[in-house]
């Protein structure tokens, strides 16, 4: 009997599976996809911010057939976003439950209001960039941001600036960067909350503030009539269309922007395979023409990032906010 019959007939059964099992062990794991229903969680009722894009994303992933299952959209408000993100978590490692994300995943943790951060989930996109734009009466006496910036710094309560929804929101949050990296303390600013941005620019229209701090959908309408100018964009750099002639902070001096961004999460516990499921879909979805026609109706500016860029970015925020939101005494 030659050596290598000998060693085969003596291994017995080992050596015949020997082969498989160094296959089995080069073969990539098997890809995910999702086996039933998709459910998009949106921390607010129907009608706000995170119910619109929830059902836009919705809508393309459908019409594009970029999933192969119904996709569907619960509403889940209240508690500053901790219902959504409580109910987020009752499904861990489950790929068929997502969450509108925003910067309330940060800023209210940074505050002590939900018992999460972002290192609680899965980040799985970041999607698009809301900026905002400090705006005042057409007969106002401030014409720029700069202006604005000067009288703040002699005098921090000089102005009344309205914000929306709440204090450490994200409209507040980004006025404070901004008015911070001015050199102005903010600490002592005058700022006056109102529900939404529909009712802050009302306010502003009665004269009942000196400025509001908004998104530039809301006053669209105002600018085009001649009734609301805006002297400052928090944006890297300008938007388009109407806002084309508005200077951002930064051409003006301040070095800084911020603002109000929307995201993708899913529950802690995804497997690899599960994130490079959706990190191919968002890529595509982000690619179609609707969804570039939502972001340019809307004034939202593109920043998608996959998994690991919006990690990344979630990372670098919180220290931000977590220096700014420290600063004004909100943070626990």
């Amino acid at each position: 009997m030659h050596a290598f019959q000998f060693a085969a007939v003596r291994l017995g059964p080992f050596a015949l599976a020997l082969p498989l099992m160094i296959l089995a062990g080069m073969c990539p794991a098997a890809e995910w996809k999702p086996e039933r229903g998709v459910e998009i969680v949106a921390p607010s009722g129907a009608g706000g911010s995170t119910d619109r894009t929830a059902r836009v994303v919705q809508r393309i992933l459908q019409e594009r057939k970029l999933v192969d299952v119904p996709v569907t959209v619960t509403n889940k408000p209240g508690g500053s976003g901790t219902i959504g993100l409580n109910y987020l978590n009752q499904h861990v490692g489950d790929g068929h439950y997502l969450i509108i994300a925003t910067t309330g995943a940060i800023s209210n943790h940074i505050m002590g209001l939900i018992p999460y951060n972002h290192n609680d989930f899965t980040a799985l996109a970041m999607l698009f960039d809301e900026y905002l734009g400090v705006t005042v009466k057409m007969d106002s006496p401030l014409r720029s941001g700069r202006e604005l910036a000067e009288r703040l710094r002699k005098d921090p309560e000089a102005l009344s600036i309205g914000i929306s929804t709440s204090v450490g929101g994200a409209n507040h949050t980004a006025l404070m960067v901004c008015l911070r990296a001015a050199g102005i303390n903010i600490r002592r600013l005058k700022t006056v909350v109102f529900p939404g941005g529909a009712a802050s620019t009302t306010a502003l229209l009665g004269g009942h503030v000196d400025a509001i701090n908004t998104a530039p959908g809301n006053i669209v309408e105002h600018i085009k009539a001649g009734k609301l100018r805006v002297l400052a964009l928090s944006s890297p750099q300008r938007l388009g269309g109407l806002f084309a002639t508005v200077p951002t902070w930064r051409e003006q001096g301040v070095n800084a922007d911020s603002g109000s961004w929307r995201g993708m999460m899913g529950p802690k516990g995804m497997t690899p395979q599960q994130i490079a499921y959706w990190d191919r879909v968002f890529a595509a979805l982000v690619r179609t023409d609707e969804w570039k026609k939502d972001l340019e109706e809307n004034y939202w500016e593109n920043s998608y990032a996959d998994s690991k860029g919006a990690k990344k970015r979630l990372d670098e925020e919180y220290a931000e906010f977590k220096a700014v939101l420290g600063e004004l005494g909100y943070a626990k």
